[in-house]
C-alpha cells in the first residue's frame, strides 16, 4: 500500500494546536493581495483589495514597462496574554508586479485609494484605441 494512502490519525487541526502550544505558529505572514484587471475601450483598470493598509504604506512604481504595487500592513493587535499569540488576519509586506502592455501611457496612470481598495487607471495610447470608421 502506498504511504500516501495510509490514514494519519492526527488531523491538521491537532497538528495546528500542537504547533501553537510549542509556539511555532508563524506570527508574521507576507501576503499577496487579490487583484482584478478589466479592460475597456480607453484604459485598463486594476483593482487591488488591501483592507487595513494605510495610504502612506503603499508604493506604486512603473519602470521598464513593469508596474509594481508594494506596501505593508501592520498587525493591529500587539497584545499578549499568557505568552500566546494567534492571528488569522494577513499582515506583513506585499509586492505585486505586472508587465504593462506596450499600448499604454505609463506616465498618465492614475491611482485612487478608498475603503481599502486601490484602483489604478492605466490609459491606452491613442494609437491603441480602436475607432469606428464609417464607409461613405
Amino acid at each position: 500500500m502506498s504511504k500516501a494512502l495510509i490514514y494519519n490519525p492526527i488531523s491538521w487541526m491537532d497538528r495546528f494546536f500542537e504547533d501553537f502550544e510549542r509556539g511555532t505558529v508563524p506570527a508574521r505572514v507576507n501576503f499577496a493581495p487579490a487583484v482584478d484587471v478589466v479592460e475597456d475601450k480607453e484604459a485598463y483598470h486594476l483593482r487591488a483589495e488591501l483592507p487595513g493598509v494605510k495610504r502612506e504604506d503603499l508604493n506604486i512604481e512603473v519602470k521598464d514597462n513593469r508596474l509594481a504595487v508594494s506596501g505593508k500592513k501592520e498587525n493591529a493587535w500587539e497584545e499578549r496574554k499568557d505568552g500566546y499569540r494567534y492571528f488569522e488576519s494577513q499582515y506583513g509586506s506585499f509586492n505585486r508586479s505586472f508587465e504593462l502592455p506596450r499600448n499604454v501611457k505609463a506616465d498618465a496612470i492614475e491611482a485612487k485609494y478608498e475603503h481599502g481598495v486601490l484602483t489604478l487607471t492605466i490609459p491606452k495610447a491613442e494609437a491603441a484605441i480602436s475607432k469606428t470608421i464609417q464607409v461613405k
